[in-house]
């Protein structure tokens, strides 16, 4: 089985960005077929949230609930946070979602924002390339 963690931005693909969706529709399918098991930060929930205000409040409760479904929410610690800030992440908030899936032994993380996670003791690779990556 493998630990695949998803960025905020997968959240926010899945479940409300058409033109990036398909990916990440494939790879909640292909998790299902290979025995994948999907986390996300608790922050993804907060900034989802917090990105999805406007919606109306009883459609935004309905993802929320979905996604608490979908994923394995993992939780930030004291400890997480001071490695943080010691670990030379130009985004604190991408450098604490790093610390939650290193605290639950992801295998890899899938992002569209590969940039700001750069010399990692873990694979980062799009939905797309991880994918590709299934196929061969």
């Amino acid at each position: 089985m493998k630990n695949i963690f998803l960025d905020t931005n997968f959240i926010i693909d899945y479940f409300v960005r058409e033109d990036f969706n398909g990916e990440a529709e494939k790879l909640l399918e292909l998790g299902a077929g290979q025995n994948l098991k999907f986390f996300i930060s608790y922050l993804s929930v907060a900034n989802f949230a917090y990105i999805m205000r406007k919606m109306p409040q009883e459609q935004l409760m309905e993802i929320i609930f979905r996604i608490c479904s979908l994923f394995h929410v993992v939780n930030n610690t004291r400890d997480q946070i001071l490695r943080n800030l010691k670990s030379g992440f130009k985004d604190f908030e991408d450098g604490l979602q790093y610390q939650c899936a290193i605290a639950a032994k992801c295998d890899c993380i899938i992002t569209r924002n590969k940039r700001d996670f750069v010399n990692l003791e873990i694979p980062v690779m799009s939905a797309g390339e991880f994918l590709d990556s299934t196929q061969k």
